[in-house]
Formats: C-alpha cells, structure tokens, sequence
C-alpha cells in the first residue's frame, strides 16, 4: 500500500462514527449487539452500544496497530492496510445496523475483506520482528496468499451462505487449512534450503 498520510486511513472510522450519530435516534430501544456461531442474535443492547462499541474497539486496535508501525518502519505498509481494514470493518458494521442490513453478514464479510487486504500487503512485506524474522520471503509470500483465498472464501460465504453457520464454519475451517498449507510450505522450503 502506498505511504498515505495517517489521517486518510482513519477516514472510515470517521465515516462510521458521522453515521453512527446520525444513525442513533432512528434505532428500536433494543437492539442485538452480539451474535453465537450460527449468525442469531444472543445479546441485546442500547442502539448506542450497537453502533459505537464495536468502532470504537477497532478504533483503539487500530491506534495500537499504528503505534507499532511508528516503530518498525519494515512492517508500516502491512500495519497502514491493518488500520485501513479495521476502520472498512466498523463502517460496515455501523451500515448495517444503521440500514437494518444482517450485522452478522456484514461483519464476517468485512473481515474477509480485510484478510483480503492483508493478503497481498503481507506477501510484498519484508521479515520483520512483527512478522517473524525466521520467515523466509516465500513464506511470507504463502502467507500473504493464503490470508488473500481465506478472505475471499470468508466474504463469499457471507454472500452466498444459507445460514450464519455456514459462514463461520468456512472461517474456522479456511483458518486451519491455511495454516496447515502455510506451516508445510515453510517445513518444505527449508528442507530445500538444508538440501542445497
């Protein structure tokens, strides 16, 4: 990801927060803030807690996120896209309970999105201390591919899937998958390395 200045990644989450207030006096009394496996509502909130208590979260993740950027300048392009997913993911979750959109599908969808985002920034980054010195460019490069398909799969599914809990059984199954392809193709490579 080219070098933006700070403030442009943090454009979603100002979006999210513009409508979320907007959004606030137009909500039922209660509202689901929190759903199970299956995509059903298993707690209910404020509209305020809806709307705000998850970007809020990102917000600090993503301010966490940049801290550590500041200080390993390596891994800023890769952290830069972190925080640009992580305020894409609060805009859409306040979209969707601003919109009566299913939350549940939005947020799994803007995760995939943001493994998505991750992917190709991961597999153009250089090693790092935040993401392994012992990994091998290759690796690096499976990893950034393997984060790239999962998203794709987790966003597909949360198009396309008859229920929530297909959705969440494509991201645990895509996340142990992934692992497996990338921890084998690590072990691979450095036999070969060994080898020659």
């Amino acid at each position: 990801m080219a070098r933006f200045p700070n403030w442009i990644l943090f454009l979603p989450f100002a979006s999210s927060l513009a409508l979320a207030a907007w959004a606030l006096p137009h909500q039922p009394a209660r509202v689901p803030v929190h759903w199970n496996a299956a995509g059903q509502p298993d707690r209910w909130g404020s509209p305020a807690e809806a709307l705000f208590f998850l970007p809020g979260a990102l917000l600090f993740g993503a301010l966490i996120v940049l801290a550590a950027g500041q200080a390993q300048a390596t891994s800023r392009p890769l952290l830069n896209t972190v925080v640009l997913g992580l305020g894409l993911m609060a805009l859409g979750d306040v979209a969707a309970q601003a919109f009566g959109w299913d939350s549940f599908r939005v947020t799994m969808g803007s995760l995939g999105l943001l493994f998505m985002l991750m992917g190709p920034a991961l597999a153009a980054s250089e090693p790092s201390a935040l993401n392994g010195p012992q990994l091998s460019r290759a690796t690096l490069r499976r990893l950034g591919q393997a984060w790239l398909g999962l998203g794709l799969l987790v966003l597909l599914a949360s198009l396309l899937a008859p229920a929530g809990g297909w959705i969440t059984g494509t991201l645990l199954t895509g996340t142990l998958a992934m692992l497996v392809l990338v921890v084998l193709g690590a072990r691979r490579d450095r036999l070969r390395r060994q080898g020659s």
